[in-house]
């Protein structure tokens, strides 16, 4: 310790600092009066730093109507606006300026607002559960009478054709899907 020669009152301060600060910790009761104990607990996963910006972002509900989903994305758009400015009214202008600094720094300042489907976090979390259940959609559209491509290896599929049920926003589609993805 070269400091102690030079200021001796700190050979008696840093000690006496330290074993308060130790002591501290430790010291205190609660409003029952029992002392308080230092224990060793996981912290709580919401204050955990490997919590994932992903897993903040609202999710959209099954079975979520248009207005909900609509207002979902309200504040995430406003946010993209505010940061972005005049062309970025719309936050799909997020996707059209990709690989720009600035649509990549609105992004990542917005990207707890940004709305997932279930569909989309599930994939993004669980990919074994979201093949099982996209082979349900798969096999419920099929026998809706869908025209369909085969699925890919994530069992994403497509249709070849719009038939008499309509697309993929149609009401049998979506029940399909529904049925398939129940939280």
């Amino acid at each position: 310790m070269l400091l102690m020669p030079l200021f001796p009152a700190l050979r008696f301060t840093v000690p006496v600092i330290a074993a308060a600060c130790l002591l501290g910790g430790c010291s205190g009761s609660t409003s029952t009066g029992t002392p308080k104990v230092a224990t060793l607990q996981s912290a709580d996963v919401a204050a955990s730093p490997s919590t994932s910006v992903d897993d903040q972002r609202p999710l959209v509900r099954l079975d979520a109507s248009d207005e909900e989903r609509e207002d979902s994305i309200k504040l995430w758009a406003a946010c993209v606006f505010k940061l972005g400015g005049p062309g970025y009214e719309d936050p799909r202008s997020l996707i059209w300026h990709r690989g720009e600094a600035k649509a990549e720094k609105i992004r990542v300042a917005c990207q707890t607002k940004e709305p997932e489907t279930y569909e989309q976090r599930q994939q993004r979390t669980d990919i074994a559960a979201f093949r099982d259940n996209q082979r349900e959609w798969y096999k419920c559209a099929k026998e809706a009478g869908y025209k369909l491509t085969p699925p890919e290896e994530d069992g994403q599929f497509g249709l070849t054709e719009v038939g008499p049920n309509g697309d993929f926003g149609s009401a049998k589609m979506e029940d399909c899907r529904k049925e398939a993805f129940k939280e």
